[in-house]
């Protein structure tokens, strides 16, 4: 009889194989990521390129957050043409629009590629997220989802450096095309050896109402994303008007900024199905609170700035990868539309954190950043803590009904 104390408890799903495709999966997600970040560090030497300012392509960049409120209606595709098919044309539009990337003469078509770009990129992590949910047994998703959401530190740690080699070797556009190519390359590859996911239907379901945790954990996850971006979009100036930071020395701090993203996706990608994946979540965004307050300590020195940063991007992937984890299990019946959901509110709070962030740093500093990131994820955590309670309630009902 299926044990109901608790609904996190790892039980012997944890000890069964990843399915069959499973790697092909991880290697796409890495190249997904790879098309998706490789404009930021090279973000000077494009706008040149390209005959613009790099406020001006900055700028364009913040329409990539706000398409990727289109997380729900690419979901409910997923849940009617199927996670494989997604994928695929995921890739596809992935290559095609980093090709258009690399031969782009103006701002126009750059910024229709970075469009395309977006789109592409949450039609894949939709898929790959259901995917795996529908492939993997909850006792063990948060081992698969951790291990997946290690390639977005690996796109920045092994694909940043390789992509400044290409541009060395040839021009900026070099390493658009090389990824174009990868990924068409990447997409033949899934179309041929991935296996469907285990569910017998990809349907997508009759509309249903959502649970009250449901509404509590994707309201959280928009201001999870909007403590997050306040973060990304102010750490560079901030180490760079308080302790001189050269360009060369942040291309450093966003080395040591990807291996603390990796030491947290794969510390849950270890322990999370061990420790349980609401514990590890709840944990870990409490952690980052002192953080988020002491962040303007780093003023004394780059040294402590460092160290404070680093471990708040060490904890919020901890909370990332356990909420998805747990969100690829809100909806069985229609689990692409709702992690369309999922993405689309988590880019949602981004797109007010880098608008809030921005503005706020530019009135008096650090600060106020630190002390509004804080509020943020305060009101995350409290959202998280009711939903988590009422979700492993539902799922104790659900672990009696079935036994």
């Amino acid at each position: 009889m299926t044990s109901t104390s608790d609904p996190d408890t790892p039980t012997e799903g944890n000890s069964q194989k990843l399915p069959k495709g499973f790697a092909f999966v991880v290697f796409a997600r890495f190249v997904s990521n790879v098309a998706y970040r490789m404009v930021f560090p090279f973000l000077p030497t494009i706008a040149r390129g390209i005959g613009v300012s790099t406020a001006t392509l900055g700028t364009t960049l913040a329409l990539r957050d706000l398409v990727e409120i289109s997380g729900p209606a690419l979901g409910k595709l997923t849940d009617r043409q199927g996670t494989k098919r997604v994928m695929v044309a995921a890739l596809c539009g992935l290559g095609m629009a980093a090709c258009l990337q690399g031969t782009s003469n103006g701002l126009v078509v750059f910024t229709f590629a970075l469009i395309a770009i977006s789109i592409s990129k949450v039609s894949f992590d939709v898929g790959s997220s259901t995917w795996t949910g529908a492939s993997v047994p909850f006792s063990g998703r948060s081992r698969a989802i951790g291990i997946v959401e290690t390639t977005w530190a690996f796109s920045f740690i092994v694909g940043m450096p390789l992509a400044a080699l290409l541009i060395r070797l040839g021009t900026w556009r070099t390493p658009f095309i090389a990824v174009s190519l990868l990924c068409l390359i990447t997409s033949s590859a899934l179309w041929v050896y991935l296996p469907p996911a285990n569910s017998s239907k990809e349907i997508a379901s009759e509309s249903q109402e959502w649970s009250t945790s449901t509404r509590f954990i994707l309201i959280a996850m928009i201001a999870l994303g909007t403590g997050h971006m306040m973060m990304l979009v102010t750490f560079a100036t901030f180490l760079e008007d308080q302790h001189g930071v050269s360009t060369s020395s942040l291309g450093l701090v966003a080395l040591i900024i990807g291996v603390a993203e990796l030491v947290g996706s794969g510390g849950v990608a270890l322990y999370g199905d061990r420790i349980g994946k609401t514990s590890v979540a709840k944990s870990a965004l409490l952690l980052s609170l002192p953080l988020s307050l002491l962040l303007p300590l780093g003023n004394s020195t780059f040294g402590v700035a460092l160290f404070i940063i680093a471990a708040w991007f060490v904890c919020t992937e901890c909370v990332i990868v356990s909420m998805l984890s747990i969100c690829t299990e809100l909806d069985g019946k229609a689990r692409g539309k709702m992690m369309g959901y999922v993405y689309a509110g988590w880019s949602m709070g981004r797109f007010f954190g880098a608008i809030s962030g921005a503005l706020l740093y530019e009135w008096k500093g650090i600060n106020p950043v630190s002390y509004a990131m804080t509020g943020a994820l305060i009101i995350g955590l409290t959202l998280v803590i009711i939903g988590f309670r009422r979700f492993e309630d539902s799922q104790a009902r659900y672990g009696e009904v079935r036994s």
